[in-house]
């Protein structure tokens, strides 16, 4: 490779620096590191130099990496000086999976992620009804029954607190809403109401009525009767999310929606993120195919000549590309709408529906990888997972820049294991969604078949690629938090007797870490700008609370993040 690809925009003092592969001191001539970061447990999360004292950046880079002697002698009196006084720091944390908008609950709505009693979610729901304006929609949610008594909340309990105003509130996993009656009767819902397909109106055996409870594609039913919010109040809402990313250490995202207002921010605000994007919503009908293609490549092409315009990536970057197609074949196991190989185990001949048929998947994924554009799968059902590698394989020939990836596999026949390797596909998983599920996976697939769930050493052990993310909101937005269940593999909420559930297949720290780390950037083409504390790689990195203790026990989850940065910039400082 040459030096201007490796280091596009960067002094010549770099370029040499970045040849050199790993230098302990800067000659002479040279000017002294803008910065240095000494006293560190470094985690580099770079094979050259995995573990080091400090490090150097200049020009909102890493110029240098290792002992504190060596990099103190670099400074000079007008050189920062950052005393990580022992605590582990790490490469800017990169999540793999992310639905972050600004309509998250955090700025635009009411949160219930990881509220375990209904009636405290009736009382926020009513806080929530208090501050909103006149007519406005409520959303948000992300409720879990399954962390109480596993029933369904109703419509009633809803009218009975808000009468007035339509609710919609997405359930944690993204796959079913809860609504009141009055948002129902502006949707002209009723139990005949026909719905896509996968798509389900729960009904009371009872009355004969809606129950309030819509699966899969019967929530756009009513969804889309929801006025959106303005412009203004969204991009507001982003801007605020991003740097709520960068208090956890998030530097980077695999985003899926909100292409436009992620375009804003770069264009007329202060991004902090660096931005992997995947369009998202391609229709299952083949008619439209072709055309839906055509507009993603070419907002593909207008997307980079616009952030370039910017010349924002010159000084900080990479900043946002959209660069892959995200598709979905199934829905998930807690509703049971993921599709099996076998019958569900408390659902007898019943084994889901897919969303985008084996056949469909195959040829869209063919035309949508001939256009030169990876593909990423939602696939939560070990049926499901097959069919996406089927599809991929059945396209393997087609060449595109990143690899092809499938989101979630939370079910994975061991037949298929090895074949994420053989076809170079991308397992993309999100740890929390373990550890939230412990309650009802084996109540879905049975003793027998449970072992099949959220098999990432398996994955390791078969050489395949393994990338973590939250995707948020379905789950904490917290690198620290899914690194801890990929370690720990516990319940925070006590189901499995607060005991490991399937510990075989926890991952170490360092494999968490490189998966939420360098993985993710080796899947962009930004893997030699950004996911290691390596020199001439752009600065970002995070400085936790404490080191990481060795051997890793329990109080690593008291750990949060003092302080982000970005491209050498601290964006986040713990109040």
């Amino acid at each position: 490779m040459t030096k201007e690809f490796l280091f596009p925009g960067c002094s010549a003092k770099l370029a040499v620096i970045g040849l050199a592969g790993c230098l302990l001191g800067l000659p002479a001539a040279l000017a002294a590191p803008d910065i240095i970061v000494v006293n560190g447990d470094v985690r580099t999360v770079d094979p050259d130099a995995p573990r080091v004292q400090a490090f150097a950046i200049e020009n909102s880079r890493f110029t240098a990496v290792g002992s504190n002697a060596d990099i103190r002698a670099l400074a000079d009196a007008g050189t920062q000086i950052i005393d990580a006084a022992g605590r582990t720091v790490t490469p800017g944390l990169i999540d793999s999976h992310s639905h972050m908008s600004g309509n998250a609950p955090v700025v635009a709505g009411v949160d219930l992620s990881y509220i375990v009693e209904k009636q405290s979610w009736l009382s926020l729901i009513k806080d929530a009804d208090a501050r909103l304006a006149d007519g406005e929609w409520m959303t948000g949610g992300y409720w879990d029954h399954t962390l109480s008594d596993g029933e369904y909340p109703t419509r009633q309990m809803l009218d009975e607190i808000v009468p007035d105003r339509p609710i919609f509130l997405t359930h944690i996993d993204g796959h079913y809403g809860w609504v009141n009656s009055l948002a129902l009767n502006i949707a002209g819902v009723s139990a005949d109401t026909p719905v896509p397909a996968g798509g389900e109106i729960r009904i009371d055996p009872l009355t004969g009525e809606p129950t309030g409870i819509l699966l899969e594609g019967a929530m756009s039913v009513v969804r889309d009767q929801i006025p959106p919010r303005s412009s203004a109040l969204r991009r507001e809402g982003l801007a605020k999310m991003q740097r709520y990313a960068n208090s956890f250490g998030v530097t980077g995202l695999h985003q899926m929606g909100s292409l436009d207002d992620y375009l804003h921010i770069v264009e007329n605000g202060d991004p902090t993120i660096r931005v992997w994007y995947g369009h998202y919503g391609l229709k299952a009908e083949p008619e439209s195919w072709d055309e839906e293609i055509d507009a993603v490549l070419h907002k593909t092409a207008d997307t980079a000549r616009r952030v370039k315009a910017t010349n924002k990536e010159q000084e900080v970057g990479p900043l946002l590309y959209a660069g892959f197609v995200k598709l979905i074949n199934d829905g998930v196991l807690s509703a049971h709408t993921a599709v099996l190989m076998e019958n569900y185990h408390d659902r007898p001949n019943w084994r889901g529906e897919y969303i985008t048929e084996p056949d469909d998947l195959a040829s869209l994924v063919h035309r949508v990888t001939a256009a030169g554009m990876p593909v990423a799968i939602h696939s939560i059902g070990d049926a499901a997972v097959r069919a996406a590698l089927d599809a991929f394989e059945s396209a393997k020939d087609n060449e595109v820049p990143a690899p092809n990836r499938v989101e979630h596999i939370e079910l994975l026949h061991p037949d298929d294991v090895p074949r994420f390797k053989e076809l170079g596909v991308v397992a993309s998983m999100q740890p929390n969604h373990c550890t939230n599920a412990i309650a009802y996976v084996p109540v879905r697939v049975g003793a027998e078949r449970e072992d099949r769930a959220y098999v990432w050493q398996s994955l390791l052990d078969g050489d395949a690629t393994l990338v973590f993310g939250a995707d948020y909101p379905t789950s904490p937005l917290s690198p620290l938090t899914q690194i801890s269940d990929a370690v720990f593999r516990e319940s925070p909420f006590g189901f499995y007797d607060g005991k490991p559930w399937h510990p075989e297949e926890a991952v170490n720290f360092d494999d968490a870490l490189h998966a939420y780390t360098q993985a993710g950037a080796d899947i962009t083409p930004w893997k030699d700008q950004i996911g290691s504390i390596s020199v001439g790689k752009w600065a970002d990195f995070v400085v936790l609370s404490g080191k990481v203790p060795e051997p890793m026990n329990a109080s690593f989850k008291k750990l949060v993040v003092d302080h982000t940065y970005f491209a050498g910039r601290e964006v986040y400082a713990k109040p």
